[in-house]
């Protein structure tokens, strides 16, 4: 069994923060306060550029703790993200006095300078209710690029998904250890438990249709999602060096890779693994390290293996886990044609957020699925 507290992940949170995200950074850096909160009003008034041309980004030293650092990120990210997309000229240099402090934390958290699926959606939100539980009906955003029903939506409904998701994790890391001893009755007692959450996060994702319109999401989110793998930017006072980026991508969650990582699902064919395994380094380093120790020794799906001309019952459920994560598999596509294909021009955008072709990446995620039925 692993132990989470190594990680970086939570038993009860999985890889939302176990503590809430701050609302806001100490005295010293109000001025990034204030800027978050102006973000949205920057954007809609062109004067995203004008106004952090002149910012001075104070001394992120002070800046020590995990959600302090946190935070910061997803403020700097936000504004970059805004200064790099939302007018015109297209730029090819971050100026200094963003690139530096941006790059700044991205080193300190491990992970790139980049708006990633750590920072928009494990460490984006806030409870309305204090007292109530991390679901969609009682989460806010505490960083908005435009604002909007919709935008808080996509991001927040994501988070619960996160959140709803985590309890597969303890149960899955005890499985592994039951099939290493030998204890079939254990290990399907497990994956019926696994199972049942596979159900609720396949639920969660189809909140998304809630209220997040695929209109709204293409022309007024995807942008703050956006990339830049092909040219890249130079980041001005820390590489004379392009920086090329993927964008934000649900293949960043470190969730449904690391039930793949357990339950034994190989992602080996060339639309796939190059691409999953890129993600990764966009993951917090703790929740990457989970991932690839979780896939380490006997899989589930060996255990399951050795056991079916012997154990009917064990190969019943583990086929359910595997199908629920194929109707995962689906909806996620359906969600992707629906908000990014069918909204481009003529239907001829087929690129996802993180920058990849994601007809095949998730036709073949399926294929890869759907092969582990035992």
């Amino acid at each position: 069994m692993l132990n989470f507290a190594d990680y970086d992940v939570s038993p009860e949170r999985g890889f939302l923060p176990t503590e809430d995200p701050l609302l806001a950074l100490p005295e010293p850096f109000a001025e990034l306060d204030r800027l978050s909160a102006e973000l949205p009003y920057l954007v809609l008034t062109g004067r995203v550029r004008r106004t952090l041309a002149t910012f001075a980004c104070p001394d992120l030293t002070p800046l020590t703790t995990k959600g302090e650092l946190e935070r910061a990120k997803l403020i700097m990210s936000s504004l970059c993200m805004a200064y790099i997309w939302t007018e015109q000229p297209e730029i090819e240099m971050l100026p200094a006095n963003l690139a530096m402090p941006w790059a700044t934390l991205a080193e300190k958290l491990g992970r790139p300078p980049m708006i990633t699926h750590s920072s928009v959606v494990l460490n984006n939100w806030r409870r309305l209710d204090p007292d109530d539980g991390i679901h969609a009906d009682n989460l806010a955003c505490t960083q908005h690029f435009m604002g909007g029903m919709d935008e808080q939506w996509f991001f927040t409904a994501t988070t619960a998904l996160e959140a709803i998701g985590a309890p597969a994790l303890i149960p899955l890391n005890e499985a592994k250890d039951a099939a290493a001893a030998g204890d079939s009755v254990k290990v399907t007692e497990l994956l019926t438990t696994v199972r049942d959450v596979f159900k609720e996060v396949n639920a969660a994702l189809l909140r998304i249709y809630e209220r997040c319109e695929p209109f709204i999401f293409y022309n007024r989110i995807r942008i703050f999602l956006a990339g830049w793998d092909q040219t890249g930017i130079v980041f001005e006072g820390v590489s004379r060096t392009p920086f090329k980026m993927h964008g934000g991508s649900a293949a960043q969650s470190s969730l449904i890779q690391a039930y793949d990582a357990a339950l034994g699902i190989e992602h080996l064919h060339e639309e796939t693994r190059p691409f999953l395994m890129l993600m990764r380094e966009y993951m917090p380093p703790g929740h990457r390290r989970f991932v690839e120790d979780l896939a380490k020794g006997l899989s589930i799906y060996d255990f399951v293996q050795s056991k079916k001309e012997t154990d009917p019952n064990l190969v019943e459920v583990f086929n359910q886990c595997i199908d629920e994560l194929d109707e995962f598999r689906k909806t996620h596509m359906e969600i992707a044609v629906r908000y990014v294909l069918k909204q481009g021009k003529n239907g001829e955008d087929g690129l996802g957020t993180g920058g990849t072709s994601f007809v095949p990446f998730l036709s073949e995620s399926r294929k890869e699925t759907k092969a582990k039925r035992t």
